[in-house]
C-alpha cells in the first residue's frame, strides 16, 4: 500500500507541474536562485523603514515572520507549490512557506536555510489540518521551517506549549525527491 501511495504523489507531479522550488539548502547568498518572471513578494515600505536590515534585527526578523504567514494559506499539499504560486496566489504550506521566508531573509543580507523535521503535538490541545498521522493521543508530521545562522528558528512553532519540532536535516522535506522531479 505504501508502495502504491508513493507511485501515486509521483504520477500525480509528473501530470502536475507545480512550480519551481528555489532552495540550494544551503546557508548562501541570494544566488544561485531562479526565479521566474513573477511576482515578486515585498514586504511592507512601513515595516522596512522602521527597522535596520542586518543579520543582529530581530525586529526585522519578526516582521518577515508575520508578513509571510498572513499572506500564505497554508493549506496542505503533497507537492509544493513553487515560489511563483505563493507570490501570485498566496498558495503554499510550511515548505513554501519556509522557502518564501529564506528567500526574503537572504535578500536583506540575512542567512537563512530551510530545514525539515518531524512535528509532534499533544493531539488533545492542538489541532491541524497538516497531513499528519495520529499515535498514542500525539499527532506526527512532516514539517519545514527556517533557521537562521544563529540558531534561531522561524515557523517552527516556537513558544507554543506541547509542540515540538525536531529537526532531521538541511533543505526541505524529501528534496532529493523534488530535485529528482525537476521542482529543484
Amino acid at each position: 500500500m505504501v508502495w502504491s501511495i508513493i507511485q501515486a504523489i509521483l504520477l500525480l507531479s509528473a501530470l502536475i507541474p507545480q512550480g519551481h522550488l528555489i532552495c540550494d539548502g544551503g546557508w548562501g547568498g541570494p544566488e544561485p536562485f531562479c526565479i521566474d518572471d513573477g511576482a515578486w513578494f515585498s514586504i511592507p515600505e512601513e515595516i522596512l523603514s522602521s527597522e535596520s536590515t542586518d543579520s543582529s534585527c530581530t525586529g526585522f526578523i519578526e516582521q518577515v515572520d508575520r508578513a509571510t504567514f498572513a499572506r500564505v494559506d497554508g493549506v496542505p499539499r503533497l507537492f509544493p507549490v513553487g515560489l511563483n504560486a505563493t507570490l501570485t496566489r498566496g498558495a503554499g504550506d510550511c515548505t513554501d512557506l519556509a522557502l518564501l521566508r529564506v528567500e526574503i531573509l537572504r535578500r536583506n543580507g540575512i542567512p537563512a536555510r530551510p530545514v525539515h523535521g518531524i512535528m509532534v503535538w499533544d493531539a488533545e490541545t492542538f489541532w491541524t489540518d497538516a497531513l499528519h498521522m495520529e499515535v498514542f493521543g500525539r499527532g506526527i508530521a512532516v514539517h519545514d521551517w527556517v533557521e537562521l545562522d544563529d540558531g534561531q528558528t522561524m515557523g517552527a512553532y516556537e513558544g507554543i506549549p506541547g509542540i515540538r519540532c525536531v529537526k532531521l536535516g538541511n533543505g526541505v522535506c524529501l528534496q532529493p525527491v523534488f530535485e529528482a522531479l525537476g521542482y529543484m
